[in-house]
């Protein structure tokens, strides 16, 4: 009883509190109730766990055995994702194509790479000679530290050479990397119709295969008079292949021409030079010395030389003859020119390849007398000497490399005589019926 008097009493005063109240201050407490109430009327909800499911999609090189995905090596997924591994090194990689006109001095200027630079890596290229005539379709690549500091100078020059310049103890080191490729023999055949350079290049022989042959004989058969309507040829030609592209490497190894009178042949020996059936020599024997005269040697082949200019350990691969500026220099034996220009620490140069095994080199020259591409004899005179290059006074620096190495030409062996030495007689004929047999010949 007295409860419900008390909440009476409370009631009472409440609306008499309400009653009281200012205007704006009734209808915001109305509005409060209002939406309590509402909020009391939505149910309450409970927190679930959600699994968030996501489809794993592995890279493309990646394989899979099984159910089981195939782990693949960091450095084979850095090749393919470089963006999400980067080179934190610093180092910037420069790669360019050459074109027509292009010039290493060009390439280190737009680099911010100094002439002193080049200058350096020109004087360690005097023994390879490939920097100063870069060919269109070759490419380089330069690897420079933050520093702009030159590290590495890497040249493709075909598909078998590489050159590459590394920085080691402030001294740029130069290795020409040489891919063997593969050698193949085809065997070209024909029958003259009018002109033998047409119906050769008709069987499908080059224009230098087609020299080779007519400089091989040149002595033993008159290409424009001996040849008559009938008249076949037979030659054998080995073509090398670099990962099974042609590399326009070539030799002809063996020729067979069939006349109504007489046959003729040539084979082509280990030392470079071609021979007939019986081992006579077709051409001449090499010199030791591309110069008529004795002149004095000025410094010799000597892998340890301390170099006159730059008083650094740098190895001498061939040898200098002081002679005067003008003297005639003659090819050392029959070959075909495959460089011929000037290179800034060599001078005015050329090489002259001798088969596959010998090549010879001549520089520091005032004139030039052949071209790229010219096929020479031991007679032909192919320059005089010079003081051309960087170079402490007039003479000859010549060089024979054998199997692309350089040795000293003053004491290499060298096939001076006319014909196959008896005690490689034996050997020469076994090769000899090689070719024939490749040829589908068994007799000459």
């Amino acid at each position: 009883m007295l409860l419900a008097i008390r909440l009476k009493a409370l009631l009472k005063t409440c609306v008499l509190f309400i009653n009281n109240l200012p205007r704006k201050h009734f209808f915001a407490l109305i509005l409060l109730f209002v939406f309590l109430l509402i909020i009391s009327f939505i149910p309450s909800q409970k927190l679930r766990k959600k699994t968030i499911e996501r489809q794993l999609v592995l890279p493309p090189m990646s394989t899979t055995a099984e159910n089981y995905a195939i782990a693949e090596p960091i450095a084979a997924v850095k090749e393919v994702y470089s963006e999400v591994f980067p080179d934190f090194s610093g180092n910037r990689e420069v790669q360019i194509e050459i074109k027509t006109g292009d010039t290493l001095s060009e390439i280190f200027q737009q680099e911010g790479l100094s002439a002193a630079l080049l200058q350096e890596l020109l004087e360690e290229d005097k023994q390879y000679l490939r920097l100063s005539n870069l060919l269109p379709g070759q490419k380089v690549k330069l690897l420079i530290n933050p520093e702009n500091k030159l590290l590495v100078l890497k040249v493709v020059i075909d598909l078998a050479n590489t050159l590459t310049f590394t920085l080691k103890d402030d001294q740029y080191i130069s290795l020409l990397e040489i891919k063997k490729g593969e050698w193949r023999n085809s065997v070209f055949q024909g029958s003259v119709t009018g002109s033998f350079y047409l119906d050769a290049k008709q069987a499908g022989l080059s224009a230098g295969q087609i020299q080779q042959i007519s400089g091989a004989l040149q002595d033993k058969f008159d290409f424009n008079r001996q040849f008559r309507l009938g008249d076949t040829f037979h030659i054998l030609v080995s073509k090398q292949y670099i990962d099974g592209e042609y590399s326009f490497d070539s030799e002809v190894l063996a020729i067979l021409i069939k006349t109504r009178l007489k046959n003729y042949s040539a084979f082509l020996y280990e030392d470079g030079r071609y021979y007939d059936q019986n081992g006579l020599g077709l051409n001449k024997a090499y010199r030791r010395s591309p110069l008529i005269k004795r002149y004095r040697i000025s410094s010799p082949f000597n892998l340890r030389r301390l170099h006159p200019i730059t008083k650094r350990i740098s190895p001498h691969n061939g040898t200098d003859f002081a002679a005067p500026t003008g003297t005639k220099v003659y090819s050392i034996g029959d070959g075909i020119v495959v460089r011929a220009g000037y290179h800034p620490a060599a001078g005015n140069y050329i090489v002259i390849k001798h088969g596959r095994k010998y090549t010879s080199r001549y520089l520091h020259l005032s004139k030039i007398y052949v071209h790229k591409g010219q096929r020479v004899t031991m007679d032909t005179l192919i320059a005089k000497t010079g003081n051309t290059g960087r170079s402490t006074g007039a003479h000859l620096h010549y060089e024979l490399h054998v199997y692309d190495r350089p040795v000293d030409a003053m004491k290499a062996r060298l096939p001076l005589s006319k014909e196959v030495p008896r005690k490689q007689i034996k050997t020469f004929m076994q090769r000899r019926d090689l070719f024939l047999k490749e040829m589908g010949e068994t007799s000459i």
